[in-house]
């Protein structure tokens, strides 16, 4: 009788704590992200070391993304909405999405394969509106290294193309 109300403990503990983490829809959001801050390092087994720091740039702020989430599963992501010419649209389903939607964190994070071997992270966090975005170089690449944009995003006035 003891073994079977320690399982279901057990059960009971871990269920609630799956429940918390596999939220069924993302937060109603649209959101316009400009940079705020961009570093470059290349890995250590090439000759050039050095860091570059990016965040001081005068002009007035393009947005580098516009978020939109759609139908409370699908996080639509705009790169570049305000130029027509760079413009580029895709959607990122809930399943595919790393999440964490404790009482602590609204956090999403997704991965995207670029070509040349890059890969793309980005996380979103839907409390204090920051985006991220890492992107990896594989270490045969000659630009090997790591680039990390972050990005104070905004609401947005903007209706969905």
């Amino acid at each position: 009788m003891r073994a079977l109300a320690v399982g279901l403990l057990a059960v009971t503990i871990f269920s609630s704590a799956h429940a918390e983490r596999s939220a069924e829809s993302l937060p109603a959001v649209s959101v316009d992200c400009y940079q705020s801050f961009a570093t470059k390092t290349q890995f250590p087994e090439h000759s050039n070391k050095d860091v570059s720091v990016a965040n001081d740039d005068f002009e007035p702020p393009l947005a580098r993304y516009r978020l939109q989430v759609i139908g409370k599963t699908i996080l639509k992501i705009i790169s570049d909405p305000d130029r027509d010419a760079f413009r580029e649209e895709h959607g990122e389903s809930i399943w595919k999405m790393t999440r964490d939607f404790t009482n602590k964190h609204q956090i999403v994070t997704w991965r995207e394969e670029l070509p040349g071997g890059i890969v793309r992270l980005f996380t979103f966090d839907f409390a204090d509106l920051l985006l991220t975005r890492l992107d990896i170089s594989p270490a045969r690449s000659p630009a090997a290294g790591v680039e990390l944009h972050v990005m104070k995003c905004s609401k947005s006035t903007v209706v969905a193309r």
